[in-house]
């Protein structure tokens, strides 16, 4: 076999291994490091390490091999001028994979192949490796002005038991008041022990903390934090902040198998989330609780009380929004559409203490992607395999703590936070396959988009900044896969929606999915409609591609767009029109690099007159970019005729045992 076989091999192998390491977590390795990895051992067994008719300096060689003189052109030839092949050195013998006749640097080639084989495995097996069945977590979801949901994990692993339940207690937080009992939560095993429950007749703007006790009454959970609503019925401006981003794999990069659980983009927000100075102030100290633990519960369980970073770390921050693949299913290996296939994955991310530090502090909302099912995923409205355990999965772990949707069953979902709206698209169940005529495929399916359309009538005139979340792209300038995957596969369906979101003023998009940043903006076509931004985030733990570039800058359609500039003379103020021809969509920012990335997005409406949005880009823990959006002034119409009430008089009638409900 020739020589340079082994170190071909090799190197192949390595560079293989580094792109699945650290680059891309590609499907492809599954079946070519282990071929490449193998050829290469082998190669070995049948490969010399140098020629033998070739003498190699510091050897004395047999007579038999000496090279003789010889004679050109009459002159004789001597040993000395002969070329002589030296041995490499070690340094080159490992970084080119170069077999010697010293069996160190041999033995140390293939202890490197090794390593990084196993790191290999570890990467695409860990879920197999460790399916954290004892993991066990409390965490909100959906929260409301008057209640707030609450997901729960606590398995029995120490029982015969299949069935348990758990008691939810809360109460005011820095109150000294007694725990109140909330809801039952009963845990399956074929639930994977997790429920959802909801705690009602709670007080708007309110900060609450809760807890688990058992049937004996002891607590066996940390004691847990959120803040209410507020009310949107008072119409009074609103000041917060929330979170976007998607896409996430624990341990990648790979880290070594210390890092498993290590989710880097969760440690770089809850860092970026921390205030520097605590943002709720407690005036009581909290009550001591009994922490026992049964002898029968995870030895994993830690009861433990708020830090003051878990209670502080929110501030103006009131929710994040994940927008897909939270888990890959399929990547790097598709284990199969069995249950616990999909389940192990939600486990995993669950016990990761990079994603704790955020879940604990943060209400958290989802939508879903085709990882969370297949890659690519179209339901066509049928529910196509796999997509029944897949969303069993999702439902469980993530989905059933979203707020309900208007259609029992379904996964796409409106709510509101003061006077900002949102509506949260399932852009997987509905599908049609891009197979299908172009002008009779819909992304959504007839139900949704009508609740689409009933929504943005019904938030038109009542809230000031609407948002859209999509899973995918809804621009069409993303190229290659995207054309098929996102919405520039359904051009009919979008430009309805496009068409109905541009009378409704200060509307913006949310996406992600593609694992880069982009701001797109959708020109208006007419000066009485309203230009339309799209805000793309992702992934916040996962892979981009380098040196690669799937945008397009702007559009190959143009459009007249007109504008109205009012200009002082001495006559009074005089309106000029201008005409513009603009593509339809174009690229304000684009930012490709970057393996953890997410959109903080400020929005300010206390002045009523100068609407303000405000977006920020962190990309690896640095702000990359910052956007400030002026919106339209709304006038919200009163749906109730309310007068707010002080804080102290509602915490006065809190105390006689008034619920919110009652008054508002």
């Amino acid at each position: 076999m020739a020589s340079w076989i082994p170190p071909l091999l090799s190197t192949f192998y390595r560079i293989f291994a580094y792109i699945f390491l650290q680059l891309i977590p590609t499907r492809l390795a599954v079946p070519v490091l282990p071929f490449l990895y193998v050829s290469h051992l082998i190669s070995l067994l049948f490969t010399s390490s140098t020629p033998n008719n070739v003498p190699v300096d510091g050897e004395h060689t047999t007579p038999d091999l000496q090279v003789k003189e010889t004679e050109r052109n009459g002159q004789p030839i001597s040993d000395s001028t002969v070329p002589k092949r030296t041995s490499p050195t070690l340094a080159a013998s490992l970084l080119f994979s170069l077999k010697t006749r010293d069996r160190l640097p041999n033995l140390l080639n293939v202890v490197i192949n090794t390593a990084l084989f196993v790191a290999s495995l570890d990467l695409a097996l860990n879920p197999v490796f460790y399916p954290e069945n004892s993991v066990a977590f409390a965490r909100v979801g959906a929260v409301y002005p008057d209640a707030a949901k609450i997901t729960v994990r606590y398995p029995l692993s120490e029982s015969n038991l299949t069935e348990w339940e758990l008691r939810l207690l809360y109460r005011k937080a820095a109150s000294s008041a007694p725990w109140k009992d909330g809801p039952l939560v009963f845990l399956r095993e074929e639930s994977d022990w997790v429920n959802t429950t909801k705690i009602s007749n709670l007080w708007p703007e309110t900060v609450y903390e809760y807890a688990f006790s058992d049937q004996d009454n002891a607590v066996v959970s940390p004691i847990q934090r959120f803040q209410t609503f507020p009310d949107p019925r008072f119409h009074e401006g609103s000041h917060f902040k929330f979170l976007v981003s998607s896409c996430i794999t624990p341990n990648f990069p790979y880290g070594g198998p210390q890092n498993r659980l290590k989710i880097k983009g969760f440690d770089r927000l809850a860092e970026y989330l921390k205030p520097s100075k605590p943002a709720l102030i407690l005036n009581e100290t909290v009550e001591a609780v009994d922490t026992t633990v049964n002898a029968t519960e995870a030895e994993e369980i830690v009861i433990e009380t708020p830090s003051e970073t878990e209670e502080s770390i929110s501030g103006l921050y009131k929710f994040m929004l994940f927008l897909g693949d939270f888990i890959y299913a399929d990547v790097p290996i598709y284990f199969g559409d069995a249950p616990d296939a999909y389940l192990r994955l939600y486990r995993r991310n669950y016990a990761s203490q990079s994603f704790r530090k955020l879940y604990k502090s943060l209400p958290i909302l989802f939508a879903y992607d085709d990882h969370e099912i297949i890659n690519n995923y179209g339901g066509e409205g049928v529910d196509l395999a796999p997509y029944h355990n897949a969303s069993l999965g999702f439902s469980l772990y993530n989905g059933n703590s979203n707020y309900d949707s208007i259609n029992p069953g379904d996964h796409y979902y409106n709510f509101t936070y003061g006077d900002t709206a949102f509506f949260v698209l399932d852009t997987r169940r509905h599908r049609s396959s891009t197979d299908t005529e172009p002008d009779s495929r819909t992304m959504l399916g007839s139900t949704q988009l009508e609740a689409l359309q009933n929504w943005l009538s019904k938030v038109n005139e009542t809230v000031t900044f609407k948002f859209i979340v999509s899973s995918v792209p809804f621009t069409s300038l993303w190229q290659h896969d995207a054309l098929k995957d996102s919405w520039g596969g359904y051009e009919v369906e979008k430009a309805t929606i496009l068409d109905a979101i541009q009378t409704v003023p200060n509307v913006f998009i949310l996406s992600g999915d593609r694992h880069e940043f982009a701001a797109i903006e959708f020109a208006a076509p007419a000066v009485n409609l309203h230009v339309v931004r799209e805000f793309s985030t992702s992934p916040l733990n996962m892979f981009y591609i380098p040196f690669v570039r799937t945008l397009k800058m702007e559009s190959d359609v143009m459009l007249e767009q007109v504008r109205k500039e009012t200009k002082l003379t001495d006559a009074g103020p005089v309106v000029e029109v201008y005409s513009d021809l603009v593509p339809t969509e174009r690229v304000l920012k684009y930012i490709q690099v970057g393996n953890s990335k997410w959109s903080s997005i400020e929005v300010d409406t206390r002045n009523r007159s100068r609407p303000v949005l405000r977006l920020e880009v962190i990309i690896d823990g640095e702000e990359a970019y910052r956007l400030e959006t002026i919106g339209t002034p709304i006038k919200a119409k009163q749906t109730k005729s309310l007068i707010s009430v002080p804080s102290g008089i509602k915490h006065f009638l809190g105390k006689l045992g008034f619920q919110s409900k009652q008054w508002f």
